[in-house]
């Protein structure tokens, strides 16, 4: 299932992070919400930096700071907490309407087998079996999303694609950082696209402008 609605408890929050200038709550967020999209966060400074949205010297004077918050392994004890519980609510719903949605095609089948009219053929095609859709719609779930996150909803092909073609950037964290901005736009899909593939070269270049320059000896290139 596509990850619930994340709850902000602002209270909680503004009175934990009161120490924090923009970059401190702008990494403790996108971490955050990583944390919720995907269940857990990687113990990796370079995965680290980069779902911060950070450079790698960036982030490791921040790290100091940030890691306070949360647990080993990087578990934040208040997402894990609210995962669990949002997660058990929404297999509740799921269970129910699925139980809804059985008694539903049963009557249906009752109403059609003791009525032989010319309503017939609509009751056999209304028999058949169920598509991923229809078993969807039938127990009143929403439409299944690779991502999903405010106006961002993307198929598991797009998303697929999207991956593939923005290797350098973690894109749930991305896709987050975007949400509100791209309810702002005419077209929210290209709009994103293009912020991805900017971002995607930005990381790039970074990368590679960190990486350590080749071995010279006497003006000739070498390895050590």
């Amino acid at each position: 299932m596509n990850p619930p609605k994340m709850p902000i408890h602002i209270g909680d929050y503004k009175r934990d992070t009161g120490h924090l200038r923009a970059a401190g709550h702008g990494a403790y967020l996108l971490l955050l919400f990583h944390h919720w999209s995907t269940g857990s966060l990687p113990d990796d400074d370079d995965q680290l930096s980069a779902i911060a949205c950070m450079t790698r010297p960036e982030w490791k004077r921040i790290r100091p700071i940030i890691e306070k918050f949360f647990q080993p392994e990087w578990k934040h004890g208040r997402v894990v907490d609210d995962l669990e519980a949002a997660k058990a609510s929404y297999e509740k719903r799921a269970n129910a309407g699925g139980k809804g949605g059985k008694a539903k095609a049963k009557a249906a089948s009752k109403q059609c087998s003791s009525n032989a009219t010319d309503e017939d053929e609509q009751c056999s095609t209304n028999l058949l079996p169920l598509t991923k859709e229809r078993k969807e719609e039938a127990a009143g779930a929403a439409p299944t999303y690779a991502f999903e996150s405010g106006l961002i909803k993307l198929n598991h092909r797009d998303f697929d694609q999207w991956r593939q073609a923005f290797s350098h950037l973690d894109l749930p964290a991305e896709l987050l950082s975007l949400t509100e901005w791209a309810g702002q736009q005419r077209s929210w899909f290209n709009a994103v696209k293009g912020a991805l593939a900017k971002r995607n070269r930005e990381v790039k270049a970074a990368a590679e402008r960190e990486a350590p320059a080749p071995f010279k000896w006497n003006g000739i290139e070498g390895v050590i």
